[in-house]
């Protein structure tokens, strides 16, 4: 590579990741404020769930509808495009009762799958193979901090002013600023029109075990672990500890995954971390059914291992897609991984809530013990049946065999 595109490729990359920075501070204002402000208004707490639940139903929806169109209009206009719908749905807000609030989520939610595509096909796209894993790494990370310290500064803001809105849609309006700007071009994708999910299981089943399965455990983690430290007894300050804790476990423990994915088989990296979920839930539960007072000494650093070997994950698993099919399919892989990470997020809550209701709090340990069980050994079943999976990079100047499960049309 020349040293012209190595700097393209660099300028794109800082361009992309700035700009997908400042959305997780807006779209993290929004995602607080509004649940938020829909409780201090003593909406039912059936329409609060109703509008979470919107946002999650146009992301999935976003993941079918949003490649065509980056594919048509290349990667930094389709940005442009769904960050103009992020900032407009944002100030509907202060405009419509909260009835309707879960209209602008649903367009947010479309919007937000939109700039997923992009920016993860963006940064596959433009990242060599040997250095995927520790890029996305890098970019996880700085997501990770955006989103801490976004959730901590929105705490107070919220509180002091009425404009909050006005605030997140000049985030989203922003965001656009260091992507327009660039010089450099996004990745090519114009040939390929999608990648199936029969085709994704055909050739990287652990991604889409493991996007899933990170979907399937980060929903709880974000959405009802707050709930699972008021039931069990923890005051408020406890339990916003309790959901730091998950936050910056997946923030230590993020680089040295990313930095792993490049250098060891991915799916030894998901049984050993979802090996380690089920051991720290199951230790936890014990503890906490045998002294709830000693077993609470542990519950910040047990729930912190939880998050570092789940949450950053999602990194493993699109590595070991791209690895797998090649950074040719981009856009359509983007989408997918993307769909099956929103599908296990929608479900997720759902599951756990409803152990909580039959067991009580520890309902939530019980549902990370078994489905981390059940996807440790699912991956440890294909690594004794297929413990060297054939496949070539085309980066490598390799050949690697044809896929004729992918549908490819020309524009």
């Amino acid at each position: 590579m020349t040293t012209k595109a190595r700097g393209g490729s660099v300028g794109a990359l800082g361009a992309i990741v700035a700009g997908a920075l400042i959305l997780q501070v807006a779209g993290t204002i929004v995602n607080t404020v509004v649940p938020l402000q829909m409780a201090i208004a003593n909406q039912p707490p059936l329409l609060i769930g109703l509008v979470a639940s919107s946002y999650s139903l146009g992301f999935l929806l976003g993941c079918f509808a949003n490649p065509s169109l980056v594919r048509r209009v290349g990667h930094i206009r389709g940005f442009a495009v769904f960050a103009a719908l992020q900032a407009v749905s944002t100030l509907s807000f202060p405009l419509l009762p909260e009835a309707w609030w879960g209209v602008s989520r649903l367009v947010m939610g479309l919007a937000a799958a939109g700039h997923g595509i992009c920016i993860e096909s963006w940064i596959s796209g433009q990242a060599d193979r040997a250095q995927r894993g520790r890029i996305f790494g890098i970019y996880q990370i700085l997501n990770r901090v955006a989103l801490i310290g976004s959730q901590i500064g929105v705490g107070y803001v919220a509180i002091q002013t009425h404009d909050i809105f006005l605030f997140a849609s000049m985030a989203f309006s922003i965001a656009l600023i260091p992507v327009a700007l660039t010089r450099a071009r996004g990745p090519e994708s114009s040939e390929i029109v999608s990648v199936g999910l029969r085709t994704l299981w055909l050739h990287a089943p652990a991604a889409v075990v493991g996007c899933l399965y990170v979907g399937l455990v980060g929903g709880p983690l974000t959405n009802v672990a707050p709930a699972y430290g008021i039931l069990s007894g923890l005051d408020q300050r406890a339990t916003i500890l309790l959901t730091a804790s998950i936050q910056i476990g997946a923030l230590l423990l993020q680089w040295p995954m990313s930095l792993l994915a490049d250098r060891v088989p991915s799916r030894l990296i998901m049984l050993i971390a979802t090996s380690l979920v089920a051991v720290a839930a199951a230790v936890l539960a014990t503890l906490l059914q045998l002294d709830a007072s000693h077993g609470r000494l542990w519950l910040f650093a047990l729930f912190a291992l939880i998050g570092g070997c789940s949450i950053p994950l999602y990194t493993v698993a699109v590595t070991h897609a791209y690895f797998r099919m090649g950074r040719d399919h981009a856009v359509g892989l983007s989408a997918q991984l993307l769909f099956l990470w929103g599908t296990g997020s929608a479900l997720g809550p759902l599951a756990a809530t409803l152990l909580m209701q039959l067991m009580g709090p520890q309902g939530m340990l019980a549902y990370l013990v078994a489905l981390s069980l059940a996807v440790a050994i699912y991956i440890a079943l294909r690594i004794s049946r297929n413990p060297s999976p054939p496949h070539v990079d085309s980066e490598l100047g390799t050949t690697r065999p044809t896929i004729p499960d992918i549908e490819m049309t020309k524009r």
